[in-house]
C-alpha cells in the first residue's frame, strides 16, 4: 500500500504537468488564430489611427515645418502660445457656439419630427426617408447645394425679391452677422435626419401597454409624454446628443465650402484652423498642439455628457 502511494505520486504529478502543458499549447494556438483573424482589421486601425495620434502628440512638442527638415523640440511652447493666439481663441469660441446650438436644435427638432412621423402608413414612411436623405449625402455636396441657395443672387434672395421682400435679401454667407448662422442652419439641416431616425427607433421600442394604462388612468397626451415617453427616450437622447456634439466639434467641410472661414475669420472652427495652420502656414507642430487640445476637449465633453445623460436613463 505504501509502495502504491509512492508510485502514484510522481505519476499523478507527471500527468498533471502534461495536461497543463497541453492546455497552455491549446491556449497559445487559440491566441494565434485570434491574432491572425484580427490582423487585417487591426493593421489599418494601427496605421491610420493610433500611429498618427501618437505622432501628432509628439509633434505638438516640436516646431515641425514640412518645408524645412530641421525640427527641434520646443517642449510646451506651442501650448503656451495658444492662449495668446486670437485666431485660435476665436475658432474655439465659434466651435463651442456652433456645437451647442446645433446639438440643441437637432435634438429638439428631431424629437418633434419623430413624434409627428411615429405613425404607420406609406406617407409617413416616405417622409421618414426624405428626412434621412441629407444624412447620407456628402457634407461637400450639401454645402455646394446650400451655397447656391444662400449666395447674393441665389435661390433664397430670388424668392424674396419675387415675393416683394427684397429688403430682406442679402449675401447670407458674406456678412459677419449672418455667415455663422447660415453654417449652423446647413449643419442642422443635414444632421436632423440622424436624430429623427434614432428617436423614431426609441419611440417604437416603448411598449404600447404603458400608454394604454396611462389612458385608462386618465392621463392626457402631455402627461403621457412627460411621464412615459420622455423618460424612456433617454437612451436615444444620450446617443444623439453625444454623437452630434462630437461630429459638430470636428466641423470642417461645411466651413471650407461655404465660407472658407470668412468673412474675416468669423466662421473659422477649430478643425478649420488646424488645417489652415498645418497645411497653409506649414506650422505642423503648432497645428498638432491645436489638434491635441481638440482631442482632449472632445474626450472630456463626451465622457461628461455620457455620464450626465446616462443618469436619467430608466428601464421598464
Amino acid at each position: 500500500m505504501i509502495h502504491s502511494e509512492t508510485t502514484s505520486g510522481p505519476v499523478g504529478a507527471t500527468r498533471s504537468k502534461g495536461a497543463a502543458t497541453r492546455r497552455a499549447r491549446v491556449r497559445r494556438q487559440q491566441v494565434a488564430r485570434f491574432a491572425l483573424f484580427m490582423l487585417p482589421a487591426l493593421t489599418p486601425y494601427l496605421l491610420f489611427m493610433i500611429v498618427p495620434l501618437l505622432l501628432g502628440f509628439y509633434y505638438s512638442f516640436t516646431d515641425l515645418n514640412p518645408l524645412f527638415p530641421d525640427t527641434s523640440f520646443v517642449g510646451l511652447q506651442n501650448y503656451r502660445d495658444l492662449p495668446q493666439d486670437s485666431d485660435f481663441l476665436r475658432s474655439v469660441r465659434n466651435t463651442l457656439v456652433i456645437s451647442v446650438i446645433v446639438t440643441l436644435l437637432t435634438n429638439v427638432l428631431g424629437l418633434g419630427v419623430a413624434l409627428l412621423l411615429n405613425h404607420p402608413g406609406r406617407l409617413f414612411y416616405t417622409l421618414r426617408t426624405l428626412f434621412f436623405v441629407p444624412q447620407v449625402l456628402s457634407a461637400v455636396i450639401v454645402s455646394f447645394i446650400w451655397s447656391i441657395i444662400l449666395t447674393q443672387n441665389g435661390i433664397l434672395n430670388t424668392v424674396l425679391r419675387n415675393a416683394g421682400l427684397g429688403e430682406l435679401a442679402r449675401p447670407w454667407l458674406g456678412l459677419p452677422g449672418t455667415a455663422l448662422g447660415s453654417i449652423m442652419l446647413v449643419v442642422t439641416w443635414q444632421a436632423l435626419g440622424f436624430c429623427v431616425v434614432v428617436y423614431l427607433a426609441t419611440l417604437q421600442s416603448i411598449p404600447a401597454d404603458l400608454f394604454e394604462a396611462a389612458r385608462i388612468d386618465g392621463g392626457n397626451r402631455w402627461e403621457q409624454f412627460r411621464h412615459i415617453t420622455f423618460p424612456l427616450l433617454a437612451p436615444g437622447m444620450t446617443i444623439t446628443v453625444v454623437l452630434t456634439m462630437i461630429s459638430v466639434f470636428k466641423l470642417y467641410d461645411h466651413v471650407a465650402v461655404l465660407t472658407a472661414g470668412g468673412p474675416a475669420g468669423t466662421t473659422e472652427t477649430l478643425s478649420f484652423n488646424i488645417i489652415k495652420v498645418g497645411f497653409t502656414a506649414n506650422q505642423a507642430g503648432y497645428s498638432s498642439a491645436m489638434a491635441v487640445v481638440l482631442f482632449v476637449v472632445i474626450g472630456c465633453i463626451s465622457v461628461a455628457l455620457t455620464s450626465l445623460l446616462r443618469r436619467r436613463e430608466v428601464t421598464y
